[in-house]
């Protein structure tokens, strides 16, 4: 008797193997569905014409590479919900195409501790120079990069004045990237003004290939999401929460605790406070309701 339910404990195994297996080859293909052409960066076609013959090779290395890092792109799903719903909607009030919310993936992988070589910082990764040239306060007791409301509004403003001056959208990831100074001079350089006629830097030679890669791998995910969702489990939700306005804060721990707040929530739910106190400003503390 025991025997036969031994067997009829490995026959179960190898079914719910099986149909693991076939669920997963399934999710594998989802992911590595090439888009078909023409591909599009915000409506700018990407050209595969004779001239443009090493396009659909720089593509199809960063559709394979980041189809094959399942665990960041695992990641990229998890923390979507988080920060890219507010930034399609800030976007769409901007009159921005929604594609640029896929450029902050490639900058920051949607991570809140990102800090770059070139000590560009948080989710739009802004330099400290940009970041105050677009109104973001940094100082000894703030770094607002680390507002995500309010970089996302300083990346809008500064998406749009590049806009302005070079009226091509993938020349506007590309700058995001190289600076615009940079590509400008590019450009004027080598007597083109297309993005993908340009010899650049390896990085930026990659980059808008990179959120393409991004773009067709989440539209993917997207229209495949519920068998995904399976292995890929919860995404990570945000909080209930609400605004406090406060002028002064001389104790942060302590103002915590009177608010009926942990410190570690407080600071979890507000990292551009860099202290453990505020000066008088008019200061807007988000706590959980």
């Amino acid at each position: 008797m025991r025997k036969k339910i031994i067997i009829l404990i490995w026959i179960v195994l190898i079914i719910l193997l099986y149909f693991f297996i076939q669920k997963y080859n399934k999710i594998d293909s989802f992911l590595f569905k090439y888009p078909d052409y023409p591909i599009n960066f915000a409506g700018e076609e990407m050209p595969v014409d004779s001239k443009h013959f090493s396009n659909k090779e720089k593509f199809d290395r960063e559709f394979i590479v980041t189809s094959n890092t399942l665990y960041q792109f695992y990641l990229y799903v998890k923390r979507y919900p988080l920060y890219i719903p507010y930034i399609e909607k800030k976007l769409k009030e901007a009159k921005i195409p929604d594609d640029f919310k896929y450029l902050v993936i490639i900058e920051s992988a949607l991570r809140n501790d990102v800090i770059s070589s070139a000590w560009a910082w948080w989710i739009w990764q802004f330099m400290p120079e940009t970041a105050k040239s677009y109104w973001l306060r940094i100082d000894d007791f703030v770094d607002e990069r680390y507002n995500f409301e309010k970089s996302t509004d300083s990346a809008i403003r500064y998406l749009n004045n590049i806009y302005k001056d070079l009226w091509n959208r993938t020349l506007v990831a590309a700058s995001y990237n190289r600076w615009e100074n940079a590509i400008k001079k590019a450009l004027k350089d080598q007597n083109t003004d297309n993005y993908y006629d340009l010899y650049l830097n390896e990085e930026t030679w990659r980059y808008v290939f990179k959120i393409l890669a991004v773009k067709y791998i989440i539209k993917n995910y997207l229209e495949h999401k519920k068998v995904m969702d399976v292995f890929i489990w919860e995404s990570f939700t945000i909080p209930n929460t609400k605004i406090i306005q406060e002028w002064e804060i001389p104790d942060l721990v302590k103002w915590a605790n009177e608010k009926w707040q942990s410190y570690n929530n407080v600071k979890l739910l507000n990292p551009w406070i860099k202290s453990t106190l505020l000066p008088e400003w008019e200061w807007e503390i988000k706590i959980l309701k």
